[in-house]
């Protein structure tokens, strides 16, 4: 994915009702603060900042009280400017997995996926 892409993610396994927060990780960059629904379920989108380096990052979601932590990591490429719709699809194109990926871990999911700028 380019810096300055959306990613949309889902994750599972937060309290109900939980505030969430969601940070870039090399150094911390804080995205967004989402609220789970009553089932612990948190869906959202972010922009990934676009002077964001190059390389590989870690998406993680935190509970503000249950401190659940859920990852995924990321490629991030280098910000270019999005050029006219030629009517190629690059929505199959998958960077460092970012796109349908699922991380399990502590009994809870988290998918994320690159959102197409059409």
């Amino acid at each position: 994915m380019d810096a300055g892409d959306e990613l949309s993610f889902t994750g599972t396994g937060f309290d109900p009702n939980e505030g969430v927060g969601a940070f870039l990780l090399s150094r911390p960059i804080k995205l967004g603060f989402f609220t789970a629904d009553s089932d612990g379920t948190v869906e959202g989108t972010v922009t990934i900042p676009k002077w964001t380096d190059p390389g590989e990052h870690t998406f993680r979601l935190k509970g503000k009280e249950s401190k659940l932590k859920l990852s995924a990591e990321i490629t991030v490429r280098s910000h270019k400017p999005h050029l006219a719709n030629t009517g190629e699809d690059r929505s199959g194109l998958l960077m460092g997995g970012a796109a349908g990926l699922l991380v399990l871990g502590g009994g809870a999911m988290m998918a994320v996926r690159r959102l197409n700028r059409d």
